[in-house]
């Protein structure tokens, strides 16, 4: 009895994501983002700062004025199997991979152990792409898209380790729909926009003359250095929390009980 209504209780309170301790949906293409979901002003659903929602990491451009990808009421799809989607996320570029790991334009999760991942998606513009899935170091999943009108539902198969973390990207722009996890517990890494250690709960990341310290769970120490090593901001936060710095490019040191994390971020 317990269990159902525990799974009823996940059906009513997850709009955005599906789990039932071994599957996870995100439909992308009808979550219907407005804006503040995607991290900006109301009415402009575009993604160029890297943030977390039900589990899955969006990782942008390094630039703050190069945005990431946009979620738009634009090429609604039908798939072969019968999957309909309103809207589409829309990369905007590749994922420039460092060997199979990509450096920006990415989404991320972590995953318990060996499962299954099915992405729903349509290529973008009229030269080939194509949609990559790996955990850092091994390429488990590369499907080629022709063209911005043919569909593709394909099915990677991840056989490694648990707590490993799964990178979907692009060689260029193309537009995803829906991505559903099979066979195990998704939960989110921590990351910034320039860091791609697991051990910290916070993340790091800038917009503009903004530095982020987001998704704070303790007491946290903040200290921020220049290029040259100089310290020039220290404070501790016990909360999300924001502050502006002079053009220029910055290392940032966060601390708490779950662990250290070193990010660099650019102010412009």
């Amino acid at each position: 009895m317990k269990r159902k209504l525990l799974y009823l209780t996940t059906i009513v309170l997850s709009a955005f994501t599906t789990i039932n301790a071994q599957t996870t949906t995100w439909d992308l293409g009808n979550i219907g983002w407005t804006g503040p979901a995607a991290g900006v002003a109301s009415g402009t659903p575009v993604i160029n700062f890297a943030q977390t929602f039900e589990n899955l990491t969006l990782v942008p451009h390094t630039s703050s004025t190069t945005y990431f990808g946009v979620v738009e009421a634009n090429k609604p799809a039908t798939f072969s199997d019968g999957f309909t989607a309103t809207s589409r996320f829309k990369f905007n570029g590749g994922g420039s991979p460092s060997g199979n790991k990509p450096t920006l334009r990415f989404l991320t999760f972590n995953v318990s152990g060996p499962c299954t991942i099915k992405i729903w998606f349509m290529g973008s513009g009229e030269s080939a792409r194509n949609l990559l899935v790996t955990d850092g170091t091994d390429v488990f999943g590369n499907y080629p898209s022709a063209n911005e009108t043919s569909t593709y539902i394909e099915t990677a198969s991840y056989t490694g380790t648990g707590g490993r973390r799964i990178y979907i990207y692009g060689t260029n722009s193309f537009n995803l729909y829906k991505i559903v996890v099979n066979g195990a517990t998704v939960t989110a890494p921590s990351l910034g926009v320039n860091d791609f250690q697991a051990d910290a709960a916070s993340n790091v990341f800038s917009n503009g003359k903004l530095v982020f310290v987001s998704n704070v769970k303790s007491d946290t120490e903040v200290d921020v250095y220049g290029i040259s090593g100089v310290l020039v901001k220290s404070f501790k936060t016990g909360s999300d929390t924001s502050f502006d710095l002079n053009t220029g490019v910055y290392i940032v040191k966060s601390k708490s009980s779950e662990g250290e994390k070193t990010a660099k971020v650019l102010v412009n």
